[in-house]
């Protein structure tokens, strides 16, 4: 892949880090995946990564709406969301 989606995977990865840390919430997470989306004008790329942010962003709707931080259960569903995130990360790097 380019360097310009080098650099936009390690932006990414930089910013799942902080979510893991506690230092970004999930609504900033899923902003920042969506703006690396935006300038990396890839239409496979938005296919695949669709379905991961649609499950996150429907978790962060909920907990939104319903004025409740996220249970055990969401954050575990979050979890998987973003290894499968990564492995897509991975995987365009390779390309």
């Amino acid at each position: 892949m380019s360097d310009f989606f080098s650099r936009q995977a390690f932006v990414l990865r930089q910013a799942i880090n902080e979510y893991r840390d506690g230092t970004l919430d999930l609504n900033s997470l899923i902003h920042r995946i969506e703006g690396v989306g935006s300038v990396f004008e890839n239409e496979l790329w938005r296919n695949a990564v669709f379905p991961v942010i649609l499950s996150m962003e429907q978790i962060n709707a909920a907990a939104i709406n319903g004025g409740n931080d996220l249970t055990e259960a969401d954050k575990v569903s979050i979890e998987e969301s973003l290894i499968e995130f990564e492995g897509l990360i991975k995987d365009f790097e390779n390309k």
